[in-house]
């Protein structure tokens, strides 16, 4: 794909004299990925550029930089070229080169970018060594009057310095100019006086050799038409197609004026056949257009932009320039307002905020402050946003304004206050609120009411809000979104055993229905609930889905939220440390737009991992903060996510846990109940349930992020050595939960503690007899299904199932999912990797079934028929060590 924004990148009809400069380019941007050409006006920088980016194989896309640009909305424009569509919405230069390099590199595309002088110094650096310091795969072409400085850091890059043609290369070039347009004398003259730079001859063998200006005579000689089509050229940013310029003259001429503009060489045709002007002959014909001709020109611009096929953002930004330029602000005011939605939903809300910045006195109007206050929310500058809303909303009281803007701007205020946690300006503003004109308007102030009940810690009220609307609602919609908020909210709340239903209605409800920007936040929220659940596939699906919806919704909100979630899904995969650092980036971001709702989230998150990594002091100290700023800020139904992330203190648990949760999934909570409880059983003399659970775990708690789970299973171990007396062992063991601790950044005072704790009632450990496996093996309660061993302990006796495979396997197959009904379908693949046939399984299943009853017989488990399959009981001593 080879595309263009402004200028396009097709050379002259003419190109010679560069064969060595356009080899050189190609194999240099082959070898590194940013090249600069650079030198004269008129050398043919342009020219040489769009040579080579003829020759790219993959995707092209070009921006000529006008006065005014800067960095942000050049690199915006690319991006927006290379996805033909809009972007997210960046909130920094460096998320914006970031996002271009990612998206170059993906198509392996070629980024030309004409006349980088525009930029400020310091643009010109970040774009070339930012930018060209990233990519791997695609490349970065610029050309610019000036060369660049290099710094000790600049990554690679090739520069070439064009100069004039040779004579040699420019009589070529003249006499291929007179065989297209028709000889003409002078060369010795004009290759004097352009001293070889080749805009300059075409321009002399134009007809153009006298005065200091190479362009004026032929401007000076051009008809009253061509000036005035000349000029709309002129003054246009974007490139404009003939069926276009036809609105200029009813009559049908405009083809014969095009042809003898170019003839001349005063317009040049862009990739895609539109024409446009070297900057050379803009220039100068600008400074020779009266007053009445430049206003003309832009009343013509007005007409034709919304004709021409060019970007959202370039023609709202040509249109704003153009009414400008004519003196008439309140219609560019009215204009920009009303391309507010656009410009936001192309990730363009920071130049909306630039040209709304730049309004003052009355044309500040109230519809535009109104525009500003959503933009500041869009680009997550809650903390300015909020304010302005406030005093705008008092305005529109004080002025009596209608309805219609008191609702727009009390659902914009709204949000800011749930975003800021300004919970009482918040309610006061939903209760000021006209009567809603709309289903959607309906709904959005129900989900504020909600989410404001559940701040306030009356998650109780605000669940009963969602389930009395999608009870009242036939939308589909609506009770989809009621669904996944009330799934949210118990997630926020901990309360994992009621989150499967809400998330499942949900995930039926808006199945065809998820289109926009809500739609990717519950795809998102979906991500976090799985994760909760165990769902792990599901939650990356989910998040792959949400990412790639906020790629075209381009809200940085949104961005924000699905970064927090994503955090909280590593910390539920166990991935501690990557989940703490990821917590604490979007903890940043968040404090620094206000949206203290994700900040006070993503510190919770922050203190609970730091609690499972065996940070405890630095923990504490953050959880602690963060009460104050939840009381502070009175935010109360934040307290349950803290007392949850207190929970993961095993310095400060007042009763051990005494069993493990089978049907558990999640790595980082499996890995700390089966530590915990093995400790207990450790103490306690159960020999069989915690050797059993520290034979389970090993392989869940390899690396750094489980020190604190590996230093606990040698404590277990230190304990079930002292209770046989070997204290050499004990000691080493000792040793090694000091060593797995300090290895993993644990608290050094954490293993002390938990062996004073373990080893305190010495009395106790030495009445605990020591028992062999035998003895061990006939504690009451205790069942152990030793897969490793292919054992099965219980009752004072051991089983071989070494040569038992069926029932073994169909007993490995009920014991991975104690408590629930394993289909006789499933039963026959663990069995006998087949396919399920009632007529060729039923009656060995009910013998194998049998077989393993018996083995089973007087121990506390048993295998009871519950369609459609069969289901294993067991009792809290059960222990299933897998292979």
């Amino acid at each position: 794909m080879h595309t263009s924004l402004l200028q396009g990148t097709v050379s002259p009809p003419l190109f010679v004299g560069r064969a060595h400069e356009l080899r050189r380019l190609g194999e240099m941007l082959r070898r590194v990925r940013t090249c600069v050409v650079y030198g004269l006006p008129g050398a043919g920088k342009s020219a040489l550029a769009a040579a080579v980016a003829a020759r790219h194989p993959g995707t092209v896309v070009h921006r000529r930089l006008r006065p005014g640009d800067s960095l942000g909305t050049v690199v915006d424009d690319l991006r927006r070229l290379l996805r033909d569509a809009p972007v997210q919405q960046a909130l920094s230069d460096e998320a914006r080169l970031d996002d271009l390099a990612r998206q170059a590199d993906a198509s392996e595309a070629l980024c030309v970018v004409d006349d980088l002088q525009v930029l400020r110094p310091e643009e010109r650096a970040a774009l070339l060594e930012e930018l060209g310091g990233r990519l791997t795969r695609g490349a970065l072409l610029a050309t610019s009057r000036e060369a660049v400085p290099r710094r000790a850091t600049s990554p690679d890059r090739f520069e070439l310095r064009l100069d004039g043609l040779t004579e040699a290369a420019a009589r070529t070039l003249w006499r291929q100019l007179d065989a297209l347009y028709g000889a003409h004398e002078g060369f010795e003259h004009a290759w004097r006086r352009s001293r070889g730079l080749p805009f300059h001859l075409r321009r002399a063998h134009a007809g153009d050799v006298e005065g200091e200006e190479p362009v004026l005579k032929a401007l000076l000689q051009l008809s009253a038409d061509e000036r005035r089509l000349a000029s709309v050229l002129a003054l246009s940013e974007a490139p404009l197609s003939a069926e276009v310029l036809s609105g200029l003259f009813p009559e049908g001429h405009h083809g014969e004026l095009l042809r003898r503009l170019g003839a001349r060489l005063l317009v040049e045709l862009d990739a895609r056949g539109r024409h446009g002007m070297h900057d050379l002959v803009r220039d100068a014909l600008v400074s020779l257009l009266d007053t009445e001709e430049v206003r003309a020109a832009h009343v013509a611009l007005l007409e034709l932009l919304p004709r021409e096929e060019v970007p959202v953002v370039v023609r709202v930004r040509a249109m704003s320039r153009h009414l400008q330029a004519l003196g008439r602000p309140a219609e560019r005011v009215a204009f920009i307002v009303a391309s507010a939605e656009l410009l936001v939903r192309h990730g363009a809300a920071g130049e909306l905020l630039a040209w709304l910045d730049a309004l003052s006195g009355d044309a500040l109007t109230l519809d535009a402050r109104l525009a500003r206050g959503r933009a500041l929310v869009r680009l997550l500058e809650v903390r300015r946003a909020y304010p302005e809303l406030l005093a705008l909303q008092a305005s529109l009281e004080a002025q009596g304004a209608d309805a219609g803007l008191r609702e727009g701007v009390g659902a914009v205020l709204v949000r800011a206050a749930l975003f800021a946690l300004e919970l009482d300006a918040c309610e006061r503003t939903l209760e000021a609120m006209p009567a809603p004109g709309g289903a959607e308007v309906f709904f959005q102030q129900l989900l504020a009411w909600a989410t404001l009940r559940y701040f306030q810690g009356r998650i109780d009220e605000a669940l009963e809000l969602l389930d009395g609307a999608a009870a009242a609602s036939e939308d589909r919609r609506a009770r989809g979104w009621c669904a996944y908020a009330r799934a949210l909210m118990l997630w926020l709340d901990g309360r994992d055993s009621e989150l499967a239903e809400p998330v499942e209605r949900g995930i039926v409800l808006l199945e065809d229905a998820r289109a926009d920007s809500r739609g990717a936040l519950v795809t998102a929220m979906s991500a976090g609930i799985f994760s909760r659940l165990g769902r792990f596939a599901e939650a990356e699906s989910a998040l792959t889905e949400a990412w790639a919806r906020m790629e075209d919704l381009g809200a940085p909100r949104l961005a924000l939220e699905l970064d927090c979630i994503a955090a909280w899904v590593l910390a539920e995969r166990g991935h501690r440390r990557d989940a703490l650092v990821a917590l604490r980036k979007v903890e940043a971001r968040a404090e620094r737009g206000g949206y203290l709702f994700i900040a006070l989230l993503c510190r919770a998150g922050a203190g609970r991992v730091l609690l499972e990594l065996g940070r405890c002091a630095e923990a504490r100290a953050l959880l602690e903060t963060l009460e104050g700023d939840i009381r502070r800020l009175r935010v109360l139904g934040m307290s349950r996510a803290v007392a949850s992330a207190r929970r993961m203190d095993v310095l400060t648990v007042e009763t051990w846990p005494t069993r493990v949760e089978p049907r558990e999934v999640r790595p980082g909570v499996a890995a700390r109940q089966r530590a915990l409880v093995a400790l207990e059983a450790a103490r306690r003399g159960d020999e069989v349930l915690a050797l059993g659970l520290l034979v389970s775990m090993e392989s869940l708690v390899e690396g750094t992020d489980f020190a604190l789970e590996r230093a606990l299973s040698h404590l277990a171990r230190a304990c079930l050595h002292r209770l046989h007396g070997r204290e050499v062992e004990a000691r080493d063991a000792l040793a090694s939960a000091s060593r797995s601790a300090a290895e993993g950044g644990v608290d050094p005072e954490v293993v002390p503690t938990l062996a004073s704790h373990v080893f305190t009632d010495r009395a106790a450990l030495r009445a605990s007899a020591p028992v062999d496996d035998g003895g061990a093996a006939g504690a009451a309660g205790v069942v152990v299904l030793d897969g490793r061993r292919h054992e099965l302990r219980g009752a004072g006796r051991t089983v071989s199932l070494a040569r038992r495979v069926l029932p073994r396997r169909l007993l490995y197959a009920l014991a991975s999912q104690p408590g629930r009904a394993v289909s006789k379908e499933d039963c026959v693949r663990a069995m006998w990797d087949a396919d399920y046939d009632p007529r060729l399984h039923d009656n060995a299943l009910r013998v194998h079934v049998s077989h393993a009853r018996g083995l089973l017989e007087g121990m506390e488990a048993r295998i009871v028929f519950e369609p459609p399959g069969y289901r294993l009981e067991t009792a809290e001593g059960f222990v299933f060590v897998t292979v």
